[in-house]
């Protein structure tokens, strides 16, 4: 028996860790250094943090929903620091499991900051090298500051400081509109904080379906969120117990705290550039394989570029490592489903109607059933939103979009579809379970072939 492939993975995070417990199940000897915790962004400080709040704050969102309907009575208060405390709670179950899942698979973990000395050697920064056959650089990214005048000075709030805050803002002003920026309004809005978006594009959310985003956007304002758009901040100060942010336009804007959610930078370890890896825009630069031009050295997750996914990274980091060990196998991201979970839930992949339209012509189905049409939905008192199938000139699913109560839920149904390419026909043939919001998919496929039974 030959010896077993040694691989390196620099970072701990869904592309590493989980590369990690592939190459090991394949035989491989992985060692994996990570500087923090086991995890990475998402899991310590970002998707599982949010969503945390985020189901919290949906219990505080609907008792006061019951209440406006005069069907409860009771006052909801609550607690901030014990919440971000059963926040951290969940974060570290979930560390814990994957150290757990990792150990069990016999995976070396060094907690240590990590650096390329050659493309065969890693060295962590108290001076251990480590010889490997494979390595694969997954160490992600982080905020980035967009260049306004004085903002760095002012030390405002990323997606780490905003999760761990131990006292509520009386008034937030959050700079961006996109992903991160409409999650976190909607969450500090639940919990009584006055918000404000500031976006620079004509509105938020500007890279999805503009009728998902006037939904989102109206959702918001419902909540009190206030939405400035075309709005660019050309500096920013702080006075006292206040922060001052000036637009271009000469209004001046002021919260308690900012918020800066306008992208994200890659993070590459150092010595990457030294040993000769090639960058293009601001990412790692690899080939259809996720291998790096350096021969034996890969790349995978934010590390590589947009979209910055915790499912694009586990599934690059599962193919990276195959590769490493034989696989052949290319990277395919065709079919990226996005969720977000603001004052309405959104789940979207594939083509919109407007981009199958460009692509195939004006022959194209779509088919849109309303949530409020929609039996389990009204039980729920969750009337506001639709879900949408877009299909090419052949019947099959080219794209799907759901916006309302449990959308991100009913994502993973149409991320099937369009990456099966299932016809809209065998949608409307599927027998889905009554009462459930997934039904609405079904009714979708049938508005597509212009036989809709629960809409005119």
């Amino acid at each position: 028996m030959g010896a077993r492939i040694r691989i390196g993975i620099i970072g701990g995070g869904p592309a590493g860790y989980v590369a990690a417990i592939r190459g090991a199940q394949l035989g491989a000897e992985v060692t994996v250094f990570e500087r923090e915790k086991l995890g990475g962004v998402c899991t310590n400080h970002g998707c599982i943090p949010t969503k945390t709040l985020y189901a919290l704050a949906a219990v505080k969102d609907e008792a006061k929903n019951l209440g406006n309907r005069g069907l409860w009575e009771c006052t909801i208060s609550h607690d901030w620091r014990r919440i971000i405390g059963y926040k951290d709670g969940v974060v570290s179950r979930l560390v814990k499991g994957i150290e757990f899942l990792l150990r069990k698979r016999a995976v070396k973990i060094v907690n240590s900051e990590a650096y390329l000395e050659s493309p065969k050697v890693v060295k962590t920064v108290d001076g251990h090298s480590f010889q490997f056959d494979r390595i694969l650089i997954a160490t992600g990214s982080e905020a980035a500051l967009p260049p306004i005048n004085g903002l760095s000075g002012i030390a405002p709030w990323d997606n780490r400081k905003a999760l761990a805050t131990e006292r509520l803002p009386e008034s937030l002003v959050i700079v961006g509109g996109g992903v991160i920026g409409v999650e976190f309004a909607h969450i500090f809005a639940s919990f009584g904080v006055k918000v404000k978006i500031i976006e620079i594009m004509p509105r938020i959310l500007p890279t999805i379906d503009d009728e998902i985003s006037s939904l989102v956007h109206r959702a918001l304002v419902g909540e009190g969120v206030e939405i400035m758009t075309s709005a660019k901040a050309v500096s920013a100060e702080r006075a006292a117990d206040r922060v001052r942010l000036k637009l271009e336009s000469g209004e001046v804007v002021e919260g308690e705290e900012i918020i800066v959610a306008t992208g994200r930078k890659v993070t590459p370890p150092n010595g990457t550039q030294e040993v000769g890896i090639n960058f293009e825009k601001n990412r790692i630069s690899v080939n259809e394989y996720l291998m790096t031009n350096i021969d034996g050295i890969y790349a995978a997750g934010d590390i590589v570029g947009e979209p910055y996914l915790e499912h694009k990274a586990t599934h690059q980091g599962i193919t990276a490592v195959e590769n490493m060990l034989g696989a052949n196998r290319r990277w395919d991201g065709s079919v990226m489903p996005t969720a977000i979970f603001s004052a309405l839930e959104v789940g979207i992949v594939g083509l919109t109607p407007k981009e199958a339209e460009e692509r195939f012509g004006n022959n194209i189905k779509v088919g849109k059933f309303p949530y409020v049409a929609s039996g389990r939905a009204q039980t729920e008192g969750k009337a506001n939103g639709f879900v949408r199938l877009v299909a090419a000139p052949d019947d099959k699913v080219v794209g799907f979009q759901a916006v309302g109560h449990h959308a991100a839920e009913l994502l993973g149904i149409g991320t099937t579809l369009v990456k099966l390419g299932v016809p809209l026909s065998k949608v409307a043939e599927t027998i889905f379970a009554h009462p459930t919001l997934s039904e609405m998919i079904c009714e979708a496929a049938l508005a597509g072939l212009r036989k809709p039974i629960h809409i005119v």
